[in-house]
């Protein structure tokens, strides 16, 4: 058995720090009011969330509790203390999230255990819980037993994400049992009661350094006390070794270079990668900066023991806010990062601290010039219809009075149905020949804005756009009172 296990808590006496949460729990059993309510247990992991939701949970289904705390004398203590629960059910929410998990715990509500006990689920990691299954654990969690002010469920969510839980679950819940993080000396404490019970030589300041370098974290703190004594006791040579706390030094070695030294920046960062992964150096990287620049801007900053103290000071004093810049780069590493990633990141941080400017040449487009179309003809003349038939002569396209009939079959041809707005330029008409004003302003509209590939219209400003779209509305009643049909939407298309 691994020693967190062994030496996890069991009552509440045996649990660090959490006095105020400790407090209204037993509270809570010994008032008789520990069924009317859910509870969270929320904080970071390793904390004792899930440990004071069990002892909790033994509390509430104990035969005897004795001020709030279990007795672990009766049947339903021994059953849990032995791992053979018959009331308490734990759920990992994390690969039980979805809605039929829940269905199958709202089932079980209604069916009482062979000792007539209510039963307790411990839902942990309960973050993960999709929104359905969620939504199908509000009405058990409101509704009382009838006759009673005890809720039909009753569950014991451990969490370290309590903002992903829906406010509906949490209001009907007692207020969040926040799980604060213990202080290094409490951690120290622990530590040497442990190794004094296993008989394993220890060191206070390496023990101290196991909380540090743990973030204060006892179940992590735990084990790593575990791994370290194999190397032959807790010495601080020891726990560097096991916790490769011997890559610090290279840490500081390559941010001194950055900006002065790219060669050998990427030499220690080849060193560097052969003793942590590359997600390892992101995060260090980035926690050291804003430790250099928290030390030189504040001056007053609690330095870890495994950090050098004296080279993080000159470290905050060559780079300044250049700092900031580092972190965030290094904040925002990919989420697979290779030592490849980290090795761009170093470069063009190297480039901008020494002032490289990086410069990018222009992309040079040739753009064909616009077409120009040829100026309007003038309007051909009006002719009497008493007037002998004649070849009118206009500007522009010159038409031959031999090919008089081909044109009008060409033009009969092109003809739509009643009400288009298609006209053709030239008309002939009997043996003459005019010019239809607005059907040749309209094709030079047309030939101005046709794009030289596509055709496909061009960009219009918007007073243009605006002069066009007032002659076509024109045009379209124009139309309509020559055609005698309304408008349809299809005529505002292009001619």
């Amino acid at each position: 058995m691994s020693l967190d296990t062994k030496y996890r808590p069991v009552r509440y006496a045996d649990v660090l720090g959490q006095d105020a949460t400790i407090k209204v729990c037993r509270e809570y059993v010994r008032s008789g009011h520990g069924f009317r309510q859910s509870y969270v247990f929320a904080g970071p992991w390793g904390g004792g969330k899930t440990t004071l939701a069990r002892i909790l949970a033994r509390a509430l289904l104990c035969d005897d509790p004795q001020e709030g705390e279990p007795c672990d004398r009766c049947h339903q203590c021994r059953s849990m203390l032995d791992d053979r629960p018959e009331a308490f059910v734990e759920v990992d929410a994390a690969t039980n999230s979805g809605k039929e998990d829940v269905k199958r715990i709202t089932d079980e509500v209604r069916y009482g255990t062979f000792s007539g006990r209510r039963k307790i689920y411990l839902l942990d990691e309960s973050h993960e819980l999709s929104r359905q299954a969620m939504d199908a654990m509000l009405k058990p969690l409101e509704d009382n037993v009838r006759g009673t002010q005890d809720k039909q469920l009753v569950c014991i969510f451990c969490t370290t994400e309590p903002e992903k839980m829906r406010k509906a679950i949490l209001s009907r819940c007692a207020p969040v049992f926040r799980i604060r993080t213990n202080t290094p000396d409490e951690i120290v404490v622990r530590l040497d009661y442990v190794c004094e019970m296993e008989g394993i030589e220890r060191e206070k300041d390496a023990l101290r350094l196991i909380a540090e370098v743990t973030e204060c974290h006892v179940r992590d703190a735990i084990k790593a006390v575990e791994g370290v004594s194999m190397l032959g006791g807790i010495s601080r040579a020891n726990v560097e070794t096991y916790l490769l706390l011997d890559a610090n030094a290279l840490y500081l070695d390559l941010l001194d270079r950055v900006g002065v030294d790219l060669a050998g920046a990427l030499e220690v960062l080849e060193r560097l990668g052969q003793k942590v992964s590359p997600a390892t150096c992101y995060e260090k990287l980035a926690d050291l900066c804003m430790l250099a620049y928290r030390l030189s801007r504040l001056g007053s900053t609690v330095v870890p023991s495994y950090w050098d103290a004296a080279r993080l000071a000159a470290l905050g004093t060559n780079h300044g806010h250049h700092l900031v810049d580092f972190a965030q780069r290094f904040a925002q590493r990919p989420g697979q990062p290779t030592m490849s990633m980290l090795t761009c990141d170093i470069a063009m941080l190297h480039r901008q601290r020494s002032g490289e400017v990086v410069r990018v040449d222009p992309v040079v487009v040739s753009v064909p010039p616009p077409a120009i179309a040829p100026s309007p003809p003038p309007a051909a003349p009006p002719r009497s219809p008493d007037s002998p038939a004649s070849a009118s002569t206009v500007a522009g396209p010159t038409v031959d009075t031999v090919s008089r009939e081909p044109e009008r079959a060409e033009v009969a041809s092109r003809s739509e149905a009643p009400g288009s707005m298609r006209r053709d330029p030239v008309v002939t008409e009997g043996t003459g020949t005019y010019v239809d004003p607005k059907a040749q302003r309209n094709a030079r509209h047309v030939a101005e804005h046709r794009s030289p590939t596509n055709g496909a219209s061009s960009s219009l400003s918007p007073s243009a756009f605006t002069q066009y779209l007032r002659q076509w509305v024109l045009e379209l009643i124009e139309e309509k009172s020559t055609s005698g049909r309304p408008s349809r939407r299809d005529d505002l298309g292009s001619p």
